[in-house]
C-alpha cells in the first residue's frame, strides 16, 4: 500500500512540474525571438574565443586561399599593400587594400578596465584611448545609458582565428565571410583603438540587435565628441567593404573626429585622403 501511495505522489508531482514548465514557456513566448538572437550572438563569440585557444595551442590554421570566392563590393583587391603609416598613428588606413604587418603590436596596450567601462577587464586597448573612453562612459552613464565592451585589441593570430571561424560558419565561402569579418592584418582591432560596444539592454550581446538600443543611438550622436567614430556605417557597404556594424567604433582622437564630422565624410573616405 505504501509503495502504491508513493507512486501516486510521484505521478502528481511530475504533472505539476510539467504544467509549471509549460506555463513558463508560454509566459515568455514574446521574448523568445530576442532571447534566441542574444544567445546566438553570445554563443558565436564564445565559439570564436574557443577557436582562438585551439589555434594558439595547436598552431593549426585554415589557409585563406582554400576557400571559394567571387568579385563584389566585399572583395579584396589582387594587390595587397602594407599600410602607409605606422600602426601607432591614429590616422593609419587599414582596410581591404592596406594591411598591417603580422608582427605589428601596439606599443602601449593596457587593460580596458582602466577606462571604467563594464567588462573592460577582459580586453586590452591602447593607453592613448583610455582617458577619452573614460570620459565617454561617464557621460553616457550620466545620460542614463549603459555601455560595455565586447572586443578591443586582437592580435594578428587572434584575427586569423576569428576570420577562420566565419569562413567555416559560412561553408568556406569568402563571399559571405568577407562581408562580416576582416582577414588577418586587415582588422582595425589589431590597432588597439577599435571598440565593439554593447549594453545591458541586450544582455551584453553583440551584433545587429545593438542597432535599435539607446546605447547605439547615444553613440551615434555623441561618440565623436570623445574621439570615436563608427567604422562601417549603414548605406556605405560598397565603400567600406563590410556590412553595417552599429557597434564597431574606432578612436582617432577628438580633433580628428571633429574634423571628420565637419567634412561630412565617413571614416573610410576621410582616412583615404589622409594616407
Amino acid at each position: 500500500m505504501e509503495e502504491i501511495f508513493t507512486k501516486i505522489i510521484a505521478f502528481l508531482m511530475s504533472i505539476t512540474l510539467s504544467a509549471t514548465s509549460f506555463d513558463f514557456t508560454k509566459n515568455n513566448n514574446e521574448n523568445e525571438d530576442e532571447t534566441k538572437r542574444t544567445t546566438q550572438s553570445i554563443t558565436i563569440e564564445e565559439k570564436i574565443q574557443d577557436e582562438e585557444l585551439k589555434i594558439k595551442h595547436t598552431g593549426i590554421v585554415q589557409k585563406e586561399n582554400a576557400v571559394t570566392s567571387s568579385t563584389g563590393w566585399w572583395s579584396y583587391p589582387e594587390e595587397i599593400k602594407l599600410t602607409k603609416r605606422n600602426g601607432d598613428d591614429l590616422l593609419v588606413l587599414v582596410n581591404k587594400e592596406y594591411r598591417l604587418s603580422e608582427n605589428y603590436v601596439p606599443s602601449d596596450l593596457v587593460s580596458a578596465s582602466l577606462s571604467g567601462i563594464r567588462k573592460g577587464g577582459s580586453y586590452q586597448l591602447r593607453n592613448v584611448v583610455i582617458d577619452d573612453l573614460r570620459e565617454l562612459v561617464n557621460q553616457a552613464t550620466e545620460d542614463g545609458v549603459d555601455l560595455s565592451i565586447r572586443s578591443g585589441y586582437r592580435s594578428y593570430q587572434d584575427q586569423l582565428s576569428t576570420y577562420n571561424y566565419w569562413l567555416r560558419y559560412n561553408g568556406n565561402n569568402a563571399d559571405y565571410a568577407d562581408r562580416v569579418s576582416a582577414r588577418a592584418g586587415h582588422s582595425q582591432h589589431q590597432l588597439g583603438t577599435a571598440v565593439d560596444f554593447s549594453t545591458s539592454e541586450i544582455q551584453d550581446g553583440i551584433g545587429g540587435q545593438f542597432a535599435p538600443t539607446k546605447a547605439a543611438k547615444w553613440l551615434e550622436e555623441n561618440a565623436y565628441k570623445y574621439g570615436f567614430v563608427i567604422s562601417f556605417p549603414k548605406g556605405y557597404e560598397s565603400i567600406t567593404g563590410y556590412n553595417y556594424e552599429s557597434w564597431h567604433y574606432r578612436y582617432i582622437g577628438k580633433a580628428n573626429a571633429q574634423e571628420m564630422v565637419n567634412s561630412g565624410k565617413i571614416l573610410e573616405i576621410y582616412l583615404r585622403e589622409k594616407n
